[in-house]
């Protein structure tokens, strides 16, 4: 980006391209902004007129030689505006990469540590699990997909609900610390789909499931790479030792790197292991590194498998700042899993497996049923009913009927009944299938159907 260069176009307001052109008006920029999806209310884009010229997808634009272009980094590069930039030779940066400069520019989070988070799976819980750690000894701010919060003694205060995990919510998230006069010396961020290079430590939980992005031309695993390829000077990078693309950019880019697994490792001589790594004995958690042992006996109530990642990862980036064990062994002996990810309860008698959360894929709710078809139990004729499917397919890349299809061809037969949520599993023809709405319905026809003792698995794509 060429120093002083103040004039921008800001791309997709639907996905927290508000907050960018905001904070970019604030801070001097002149902005223009294009609703690309039209999905915007007309009291919006009046509100934001008196801020900054906002256009629609479909009007005439010609873009100026100096505007830099911001833009997510799923756009479709065919889309008019960013295709005729790249055209011209105008300075195209991501959503992330404005938000960091937006960031350190304005220091807003100065005198804070700031952790942020990205990968394909673990990383609400690793945040979550990392901010009870750290809040046992400072004030710590976490933003996931489950809300802003605040942290202190390994107690969770709601701030805020609704915001997403789009890099431009992170100004939202701040902003709304600033407006409780909240002053922590922790910020925790979880970021979808790249890191924006304001982090001390960056974090890649796993790049594993790698899909296609911007139209399919580019792979999300590149763009999560931005948390390496932002990284700021003397920052940290911890990295899942199964991340070797990972690994590989930053050995490039020469950063300082601690890595952590929950994969046992083979005793070859040629195998790295990780800096920190994570050992399930019964019911106990080890965690290993070159020079000590932490050993935490787990309650149960949860399929500690499903967190064994995250365990791991917030244990590594604890240690490197120097957090005493007993934090992390006092966090972890009270962890009872969080809502909605593999968690056992109760609902009218019956046992509930919830397993409903944003992040869900098929592959947890093939966890999900084994968990559930492993519980002893001493009535033979109990039912096993799974609420599967979506409540919005717009909810990270929605979940598949075709994967949803295949996944009853080869389980099927464990379960007694199926309720399948969501407009696109209608299309899904399986015997006996029963068909809801939502996530409520999907709960509600279960009930019906199961009694006493009978097990519920919860597994819609959704935001909780």
């Amino acid at each position: 980006m060429t120093a002083g260069q103040r004039d921008a176009v800001v791309l997709d307001l639907t996905h927290a391209g508000i907050p960018i052109a905001k904070e970019m008006v604030r801070l001097g920029y002149n902005v223009r902004a294009i609703d690309v999806y039209d999905t915007l209310e007309r009291s919006t884009i009046s509100d934001l007129q008196q801020i900054f010229p906002v256009l629609s997808s479909n009007e005439t634009f010609e873009l100026n030689p100096a505007e830099i272009v911001v833009a997510p980094v799923h756009l479709n590069p065919e889309y008019h505006v960013l295709k005729s930039a790249k055209e011209k030779g105008n300075n195209v940066v991501t959503h992330h990469t404005m938000v960091g400069k937006l960031i350190l520019e304005s220091g807003r989070l100065s005198g804070s540590k700031v952790i942020e988070l990205t990968g394909t799976k673990a990383k609400t819980s690793t945040a979550s699990i990392l901010a009870d750690i750290l809040s046992r000894s400072m004030d710590v701010v976490l933003h996931t997909s489950r809300g802003l919060e605040h942290w202190n003694d390994g107690v969770a205060t709601i701030i805020h609900k609704g915001l997403s995990i789009a890099p431009g919510s992170i100004l939202s998230a701040i902003g709304k610390i600033e407006e409780a006069k909240i002053k922590p010396e922790v910020f925790i961020f979880e970021t979808s789909i790249g890191g924006t290079g304001c982090a001390d430590i960056g974090v890649i939980t796993s790049l594993e499931q790698d899909y296609g992005i911007a139209n399919n031309t580019g792979l999300a695993s590149d763009a999560k790479l931005q948390m390496l390829n932002n990284a700021k000077d003397g920052s940290l990078a911890a990295i899942n030792l199964s991340a070797e693309k990972a690994l590989q950019r930053a050995a490039d880019k020469d950063l300082k790197v601690i890595t952590f697994s929950d994969e046992k490792r083979p005793s070859d001589a040629n195998k790295i292991n990780a800096d920190v790594n994570l050992e399930i004995k019964g019911n106990s958690v080890v965690i290993s590194t070159t020079d000590r042992t932490i050993e935490a006996i787990m309650e149960d109530g949860f399929d500690i498998s499903a967190y064994t990642t995250a365990l791991c990862a917030a244990a590594a980036i604890s240690l490197s700042m120097g957090i005493e064990k007993n934090d992390i062994i006092d966090t972890f002996r009270n962890f009872r899993g969080l809502t909605g990810r593999m968690v056992k309860g109760e609902l009218e008698d019956r046992i509930l497996i919830d397993n409903s959360n944003s992040g869900m894929d098929i592959r947890s709710v093939k966890r999900a049923l084994d968990y559930a078809s492993g519980i002893p139990s001493d009535n033979n004729d109990r039912n096993i009913v799974m609420v599967l499917g979506e409540e919005a397919e717009q909810v990270c890349e929605g979940l598949p009927p075709e994967d949803v299809s295949d996944f009853l061809l080869k389980n099927g037969k464990s379960l007694d009944r199926v309720v399948l949520v969501g407009t696109r599993m209608l299309d899904i023809k399986y015997d006996d299938a029963y068909y809801a709405g939502s996530f409520e319905d999907g709960l509600s026809t279960a009930l019906q159907y199961t009694s006493f003792g009978d097990i519920i698995i919860l597994c819609v794509k959704c935001f909780r």
